[in-house]
């Protein structure tokens, strides 16, 4: 059983498109997976339009509980070179605890962000075993 550990709940303007959901489940259909120490982070899909909403799943594949929480970063390709968009976005300060084999599914409103056509990635850190980790995922955006 998963669960989910408050570490400070300060509601600061969350978005009205922003979601979580908890998932047991194998994912299927996924695409962009990406490991990083034992965490995989896919995309349920590859191209989006700037108004769809993305469904992020956090794999722990370690045989450890991992921790996550909302936050994420994003980066758009410019050239040959990451450059990092600001994501105006308020976040829910929660611990999501996600046990070995297990994952967890956030939801994020892409027209929140106001995301113009391009390669971008998006990542996730994740605490294991004392350790910080970085799990990410690239995707195009198209008109």
């Amino acid at each position: 059983m998963r669960k989910i550990v408050p570490v400070l709940l300060i509601l600061l303007l969350v978005p009205a498109g922003y979601y979580m959901t908890l998932s047991d489940e194998e994912s299927t259909g996924k695409q962009n997976l990406q490991n990083d120490n034992g965490v995989s982070l896919e995309l349920d899909k590859v191209t989006y339009s700037p108004g769809d909403t993305m469904v992020i799943t956090l794999i722990n594949n370690a045989s450890t509980n991992a921790t996550a929480s909302y936050h994420f970063k994003l980066y758009k390709l410019e050239g040959k070179a990451w450059k990092e968009v600001p994501v105006n976005l308020m976040f829910i300060e929660i611990a999501v605890v996600i046990e070995p084999g297990k994952s967890w599914e956030q939801k994020v409103d892409l027209s929140r962000l106001n995301l113009e056509p391009g390669h971008y990635k998006i990542v996730k850190e994740v605490y294991l075993e004392g350790t910080t980790v970085k799990a990410e995922a690239e995707f195009d955006i198209r008109e």
